[in-house]
């Protein structure tokens, strides 16, 4: 059977990693004799991350017609899609797919109708896609699929507004399912060369993410703050920054959460003892860093998924609706406080 994966991979985002991950570990578990190719805005990351055949989605490319057309299943795997143009193209390539006779699966996919431009945008409440042509295209393409699951309520209730009342289920974020890389975290501390840190030290982790000027500037001088009061008043205590977005492309600076991770660190007066790990490493690799951590303030949606994972006492900033989603369902006990900016 051949699979042709749709999704935000290729990035440098942990998170939509981490789904992958998940994802092709399923499907090799359950059929011996699956081909998954992974539609990547940089295929040579995604081969060398998943070990899969990786391609862009570039429609002009002969390549990809190829493969789209010998695919047996096309599934769109989890992430947040967001905006009339990401939703349109998307509902496109499932109504041609399946114009084709091939299955077509949503699996656990966020669904927000807003634009995302690196600015805090949090919805307590769905809302109606205000282009008809995106609601028509949507719908469309969510009722001649074979399977649909989405990742929060909200998400439902946004296509319940656009008339799909089909069968829909509510299933956890598939990096939820992600498993550690036990050998790198045996030998983390070594592996890492964290300066001066000993396995006897405590650890506080932190993720942000780089947003517009504005917010970024805000968020970074709120949590200096609370941090250079924590390493005041215990001279043990280290942070260290974990990217979940280790960018992509020139330009796109809301992919590198590298660009926060600086500026937190030259912002702060106890600087020196702020780690910002700049080496890029797998999900389940990640993973195994919460695991020192005795601590955690996390921005982004999966570096709050990992602490929830691990245990980790979280206060979490809440920048997007798909955070405030989880929160909700939260029920392990791991996010004390949280907070939102605006």
């Amino acid at each position: 059977m051949k699979v042709l994966i749709h999704g935000y991979f290729g990035m440098g985002n942990i998170g939509d990693e981490a789904i992958l991950t998940v994802l092709i570990d399923e499907l090799r578990s359950r059929y011996r004799d699956v081909d998954i190719v992974v539609l990547s805005a940089n295929p040579e990351r995604t081969k060398r991350l998943h070990s899969v055949g990786a391609l862009r989605e570039k429609l002009t490319s002969l390549a990809f017609w190829r493969q789209f057309l010998k695919t047996n299943a096309l599934v769109f795997a989890g992430g947040g899609r967001y905006g009339d143009p990401t939703l349109r193209r998307m509902s496109l390539l499932a109504i041609l797919a399946k114009s084709l006779r091939k299955t077509i699966i949503f699996k656990g996919v966020g669904i927000y109708p807003y634009e995302w431009f690196g600015r805090p945008i949090v919805k307590s409440r769905p809302e109606p896609f205000r282009s008809l042509l995106t609601k028509v295209l949507l719908a469309t393409a969510l009722k001649l699929a074979d399977y649909i699951s989405v990742r929060d309520e909200y998400s439902l209730e946004v296509l319940r507004l656009i008339g799909v009342y089909r069968d829909i289920s509510v299933e956890e974020d598939l990096a939820l399912r992600l498993t550690p890389d036990e050998n790198f975290c045996e030998k983390i501390y070594p592996k890492l060369k964290l300066p001066q840190i000993s396995s006897s030290q405590p650890i506080i982790g932190i993720n942000l993410r780089t947003l517009s000027k504005e917010a970024s500037d805000r968020v970074v001088f709120v949590v200096s703050k609370a941090l250079d009061d924590i390493l005041d008043k215990d001279k043990n205590v280290w942070i260290l920054f974990v990217p979940f977005g280790y960018g992509s492309f020139k330009g796109r600076v809301f992919d590198n959460d590298l660009i926060v991770g600086e500026a937190l660190k030259r912002h702060m007066k106890f600087g020196n003892r702020v780690w910002v790990l700049k080496e890029e490493l797998s999900p389940s690799q990640i993973m195994c860093l919460f695991k020192l951590f005795k601590a955690f303030i996390g921005m982004r949606f999966h570096s709050i998924i990992f602490s929830i994972m691990t245990r980790v006492p979280t206060i979490a900033i809440v920048y997007d609706t798909k955070t405030l989603e989880l929160l909700k369902r939260e029920k392990s006990g791991c996010c004390r406080f949280s907070f939102t900016i605006d």
